[in-house]
Parts: structure tokens; C-alpha cells; sequence
């Protein structure tokens, strides 16, 4: 294919920065419309960040304390992405972003789960141990990693059972936007006052974009509780790998002790 060919209505926006006509008079009108947008987005931005540094801060901030990450310190910038998210409003970027988090706890649990040992950067054996089990688990889809995770008891049988039906409905509904995933079990999430049923009402209730209104008002109810349930998962996966690492030291050191007996 001509690669000219591609994208070919790219440019097509009309972006009134770059688009005006050149006659003075028009452009004298195009620069004080865009002085009143410029001043629009900029009072929308300051009432966000105002509302979210004098309100939505103090909401939220217990998050920024979750600091515990004794074995996934990389996870604690997204953490605080995810949190800075709530607290300008951006609910939707949360919970996709939580959904990255989880991912990879999950993956990194399995990563160390694996090598048994904590990273020792002066250890080639050990590194070297770490990028195989990256290659192995780094590129698995979640549910497959959810299997393994069962598989070696970092997950029970029931926890690998919800961890399920919530990736149906978090993670894949919002990382390939299905509505009918996230919405599944939901009552109507967005309210229309009528005297009486209206069935063409209902037709139109699952339009696409009636179902992307639903969506966000699902994501203003649930970003917060997606967050904490993650970190609860973290913990939880942190400390499943820190049980399997004093296994493998205290079998290490029953051996010691047994090959030191005289007979």
C-alpha cells in the first residue's frame, strides 16, 4: 500500500489556532474568540484544580500513605497517577490506569514468586533469573496470570474466581470499552424524568452514546472503590510472595542444620 494513501483525511480538522482567514479584519474577530475560549478553559481548569486541592485532596489523600510496597516499590508512581486522577475528577483515567496497576502486581508477583529470592544487583545468577522470569510472565494475558497465580497458590480458588468477573468488568470492559461488561448488574446509572414508559425511550437508551454517559457516571460511583480493592490485592499478593521466600529460607536452613549431624 502507498503509505501516501494512509491516513489521508488526517488533516482535515479545523483547528482554529492554525486556520483563520488572512484578511485583518477576520483576524482581529478570530483572536477575541479565541481570548474568550482561552479564558473559558482556563476558569474550567482553575474551578478543577481549586475544587481538587481544597476538597477532593483531603477526600483522598489516605491513598498517598498507602506506602507499604515492600516488594512492588515500582507500582507506587502509577498508585499516585491513579490518585492524582481522583482528585481532579478524571475518573475514567483512574480506573484504566488502576487496571494497569493490577496487571502488573500481578505479574510481578508471579516474577519473584518464581525466582524466590529478593533482586540482589550484584548477583548475576539472580538477575539473570529476574529477566527470564520477565520474559516468561511480562508479556501473559491477565487471565492467564490469574491461572498461574491460582496454580501456585497466591491465589485460592475463590479469589481467583472474583479476580475473574472483576477483570471482565473493570479491566476489559474499560481497556476495550464494553459497555455491556461494565454495565452488566448496574441499575440506570442516569436518571430521565417521563410521566409514562416510552419504548422507543428504551431503544434509545442503548444507544452508544447514552451507554458512554452511563460509563462515566459508573466511573464517578466507582473509581475510588476500584482503587482501594487493588491495593487491598497488592497487599495481599505482596505478602503471598514474602511466605514463599521464608519457605525457601527456612528449607535452606533445615538442610544446613541436617547436613551438620554427625553419625
Amino acid at each position: 500500500m502507498n503509505e501516501s494513501n494512509n491516513w489521508k483525511y488526517k488533516d482535515k480538522n479545523l483547528n482554529l489556532l492554525e486556520n483563520f482567514n488572512s484578511d485583518s479584519m477576520q483576524s482581529e474577530k478570530r483572536e477575541k474568540l479565541l481570548n474568550i475560549i482561552d479564558e473559558s478553559k482556563k476558569t474550567e481548569l482553575n474551578e478543577i484544580f481549586e475544587n481538587g486541592l481544597n476538597i477532593k485532596y483531603e477526600q483522598f489523600k489516605r491513598y498517598f500513605y498507602e506506602i507499604n510496597l515492600f516488594m512492588f516499590k515500582e507500582l507506587e508512581y502509577n498508585i499516585s497517577e491513579s490518585i492524582n486522577c481522583l482528585i481532579i475528577g478524571a475518573n475514567i483515567a483512574s480506573i484504566t490506569n488502576t487496571n494497569l496497576i493490577l496487571e502488573r502486581a500481578l505479574k510481578l508477583a508471579l516474577i519473584q514468586y518464581e525466582v524466590g529470592k529478593l533482586c540482589d544487583y550484584n548477583d548475576k545468577k539472580i538477575i539473570n533469573e529476574y529477566i527470564e522470569a520477565d520474559k516468561k510472565y511480562s508479556n501473559e494475558p491477565m487471565g492467564k496470570n490469574i491461572q498461574k497465580c491460582k496454580k501456585y497458590k497466591i491465589l485460592s480458588e475463590e479469589e481467583a474466581k472474583e479476580l475473574r468477573k472483576y477483570k471482565l468488568k473493570f479491566r476489559d470492559g474499560f481497556s476495550h470499552f464494553t459497555p455491556s461488561n461494565i454495565l452488566k448488574g448496574e441499575n440506570n446509572l442516569t436518571f430521565i424524568s417521563l410521566p409514562i414508559k416510552n419504548s422507543e425511550l428504551d431503544k434509545s437508551l442503548k444507544m452508544p452514546n447514552f451507554q458512554s454517559a452511563e460509563v462515566r457516571q459508573f466511573a464517578i460511583n466507582n473509581a475510588e472503590e476500584h482503587l482501594k480493592y487493588v491495593l487491598g490485592i497488592i497487599n495481599h499478593l505482596q505478602h503471598k510472595v514474602l511466605e514463599k521466600y521464608k519457605e525457601i529460607k527456612s528449607s535452606a536452613g533445615n538442610k544446613s542444620n541436617h547436613s551438620t549431624i554427625k553419625i
